[in-house]
């Protein structure tokens, strides 16, 4: 692409991220040394709450604010998976999450959490990456800039979900393209549309075999506006120092957009949990991250993240407490 590209500026933004307050950091950790022992009262969740003091800048980390924030969009290349319309379907998905039967919004309630789902261009859809590219670089570059209105929200937290049609299929192919290896690797096991996923995984690969080398051209070509806007979201949430719950594959797949141009700019993410969806596993491996809980949840809309979250303001509550010894 030439210079002057709708990613100039964001490029910049991932290759100059604020560090994390280390004061407060050390401050927490300066509180569970005086009181660890042998026995270790909160365990290895001393990690997430001293990586939580030094993103919140204070050395009474809390879980005070929390927005849940579920992206949801819709992809052309799902077709070759379900033979469904991808609008209708990624209509009805966000319905579900908004106003259904779905069990993320009652766990987000039981933490007085602020829960949003943000339609990106349901009635768009990004095109079919087997075809052609999802998104032009403007469409790509806006949505990203759309993300990143997310955190205006006050949030001293945020939780990042994803309810999109299609979406898993393009993570898959994000990854293959991020990180080599088969279409089989990424995209098998989801049982009996797997074949038909790995098909259109490694058409795509054929298709835009030239544009390995750059992830923000990876995401355009591959991703939708969905995952788009969690790109944003998450460098956004650091330019604010306001710490990221990573929920499922496709919500790992934005944040390793980022950790491709800067593994540090991801510094503020934690893994919430480890789903069940096919290879979000090997994901947080290439992340470097270990997730908080392992659960069996197979859904990536935030549940996962939700849960952690109770563990995360639980710990707070802890050192708080200890603080007091």
């Amino acid at each position: 692409m030439p210079d002057g590209n709708p990613f100039d500026d964001i490029r910049a933004l991932i290759e100059k991220m604020p560090p994390p307050n280390t004061e407060a950091r050390q401050a927490v950790s300066g509180v569970l040394a005086r009181v660890d022992g042998p026995r270790k009262p909160i365990g290895d969740t001393d990690v997430v709450v001293t990586w939580l003091a030094g993103w919140q800048g204070t050395a009474a980390p809390a879980v005070n604010r929390p927005l849940i924030a579920v992206f949801a969009g819709s992809h052309a290349a799902a077709s070759h998976v379900n033979n469904d319309d991808a609008i209708t379907r990624a209509k009805e998905r966000v319905q579900n999450v908004s106003e259904g039967a779905a069990g993320v919004r009652g766990m987000a309630a039981s933490m007085q959490a602020a829960f949003k789902v943000f339609e990106m261009g349901l009635e768009y859809p990004a095109a079919d990456f087997t075809q052609e590219a999802s998104l032009s670089a403007r469409d790509s570059a806006a949505a990203i800039a759309f993300g990143m209105e997310v955190v205006a929200e006050g949030a001293d937290i945020i939780v990042l979900g994803n309810a999109g049609y299609g979406s898993a299929t393009a993570a898959a192919a994000m990854a293959r393209a991020l990180y080599g290896g088969s279409a089989e690797y990424w995209s098998s096991g989801y049982g009996k549309t797997s074949k038909l996923r790995v098909a259109a995984v490694e058409a795509g690969a054929v298709r835009h075999k030239d544009a390995l080398g750059d992830p923000l051209e990876i995401l355009r070509r591959f991703g939708g506006r969905d995952i788009a806007g969690m790109v944003g979201a998450i460098l956004a949430a650091r330019h604010q120092s306001i710490p990221i719950v990573l929920d499922g594959f496709v919500v790992c797949i934005a944040a390793a957009v980022i950790h491709a141009i800067n593994p540090a700019a991801i510094d503020h993410c934690i893994a919430g949990h480890l789903s069940s969806e096919p290879g979000h596993r090997a994901l947080l491996d290439r992340l470097d991250m270990e997730p908080l809980l392992s659960l069996g949840i197979g859904l990536g809309d935030g549940s996962g993240g939700v849960l952690a979250l109770g563990v995360i303001r639980s710990v707070c509550a802890a050192v708080e407490t200890l603080s007091l010894a």
